[in-house]
């Protein structure tokens, strides 16, 4: 099920299932699906253990599951696994599973969707979420911090910040102590407080791969991993800067002025490294390369868990000449 449905089944007040499988690259959501379910029951709210798998191993987590908690009829144990801890114990957990405490609570927090069939586990989805779905998180998280976001400033907030969460998460909140007193966060505030670095940085590792700097564009795209950027969403961005770029040859081709094209594509932060971009492709090449970005989203699909990878095989081949790939 995905997160929504998951914190709706919590409101049905339905008893907790033995083991829950919070997967996908969006930490926030990982983190807050683990405190919902811990706030879900008073009990397991208060006998709440974490675990971090490289500090473990199952026979622990077993342990701990089996074991009553002291002065209390109920646990929680939170396992994050910070590499392949479920996939590589998933017959141990399958075991369990036949068998699991009465009373305690397994949740594992996995940083990947790709996870092993495990019946009689309740499986949430923690993925990274498509534009109109971001809009509807972000008003939801504005009005938790007691704010109304309008349309256009969520729409900049995304634009500028990227998308991830947990960034996201932590502009809100200072665009909501910006706000003080005012009921809304504006437009203005975003472009107060919010600078253009996430996607200034998608756009270098755009650019460093255009420029056949395989280096640069390998060195960026690590920086980005590093901070966090989920790869399904780092891919999105190339897809989009790539099909702008083709639509500005189109438009150039058709007799357009270059302000008019950057213009209408609003490219208003880097009018002049865009078109420098765009004079260096042809227009069969920047097809050919966001039909590779294309490849690279279905390969994501059956990557089981290995994004990383998949996103650095496609920047080696949008760094390479045509003649290369």
């Amino acid at each position: 099920m995905d997160f929504a449905a998951f914190t709706a089944e919590l409101r049905g007040k339905k008893g907790p299932a033995p083991v829950y499988v919070f997967a996908g690259p969006e930490a926030l959501l990982r983190d807050r699906a683990a405190a919902l379910l811990a706030e879900s029951d008073p009990e397991l709210g208060a006998n709440l253990i974490r675990l971090a798998s490289s500090e473990t191993d199952w026979a622990r987590v077993a342990d701990e599951l089996y074991t009553p908690p002291f002065l209390a009829k109920k646990k929680l144990v939170v396992l994050v696994d910070e590499g392949n801890f479920v996939h590589n114990h998933a017959e141990a957990i399958r075991g369990y599973l036949k068998q699991p405490s009465v009373s305690n609570v397994l949740a594992a927090l996995v940083p990947t969707e790709k996870v092993p069939a495990l019946a009689g586990a309740v499986l949430v989805e923690c993925r990274s979420l498509k534009p109109g779905d971001l809009q509807r998180w972000l008003a939801s998280e504005a009005q938790r911090l007691g704010k109304t976001l309008d349309r256009v400033a969520g729409e900049l907030l995304a634009s500028r910040a990227g998308g991830s969460l947990t960034a996201l998460a932590g502009h809100l909140e200072k665009l909501a102590a910006h706000a003080g007193a005012r009921p809304t966060i504006s437009a203005e505030d975003v472009k107060s407080l919010v600078g253009y670095q996430e996607e200034r940085e998608v756009y270098e590792l755009s650019l460093a791969a255009a420029a056949k700097d395989l280096a640069r564009a390998y060195r960026v795209l690590r920086a980005l991993v590093h901070s966090g950027e989920a790869v399904q969403v780092l891919l999105w961005k190339l897809a989009w800067q790539y099909r702008k770029l083709a639509e500005a040859k189109k438009l150039l081709a058709a007799g357009r002025r270059r302000f008019e094209v950057t213009s209408q594509l609003q490219i208003t932060y880097y009018a002049d490294e865009f078109l420098k971009l765009v004079d260096g492709h042809s227009l069969a090449e920047l097809v050919d390369k966001h039909g590779e970005i294309l490849k690279a989203d279905v390969a994501l699909k059956t990557s089981g868990g290995n994004e990383v990878p998949v996103l650095e095989s496609l920047v080696c081949r949008l760094a390479s000449s045509p003649a290369m790939r």
